[in-house]
Order: C-alpha cells, then sequence, then structure tokens
C-alpha cells in the first residue's frame, strides 16, 4: 500500500500544466503531421496507428493531470 501512495505522489509531482500541454503538442504532432506523411507514402495502417495514438496523447494527457489532481 506504501509503495502504491509513494509512486502515486511522484506522479503529482512530475505532472504539471506545462507537461499536460507537452504532451497534448505531441498527439497534435502526431496525428496531423505524422499521420499525414504516412498516408501520403501509402501506409495507410501506420497513419491510422498514428492518427489514434495521436488521439489518446490529446485525451490522455488532460485526464490524466485531472486524475492525479483529485486522488
Amino acid at each position: 500500500m506504501n509503495l502504491a501512495k509513494s509512486i502515486i505522489n511522484e506522479l503529482k509531482e512530475i505532472c504539471n500544466l506545462y507537461m499536460v500541454f507537452l504532451i497534448v503538442f505531441i498527439g497534435l504532432f502526431t496525428y496531423f503531421v505524422d499521420g499525414t506523411r504516412l498516408k501520403v507514402k501509402g501506409n495507410i495502417k501506420e497513419s491510422n496507428l498514428a492518427k489514434i495514438i495521436g488521439i489518446l496523447y490529446m485525451v490522455g494527457a488532460p485526464l490524466f493531470y485531472i486524475l492525479s489532481r483529485i486522488l
């Protein structure tokens, strides 16, 4: 139990608003730039995967920030 609490406390210290903006920017870049470049090259599966990863970054970072502030 102490290990879980210490891990949560460490994640709270690491996660700040600047980190969230950085991860969201990475998600936007992955979605729009990487997804488009892969589609132009003909890599449709990789393009779809890059878009899914981008969406997960854009949604996951704010959710993680909110959850870290609640816990």
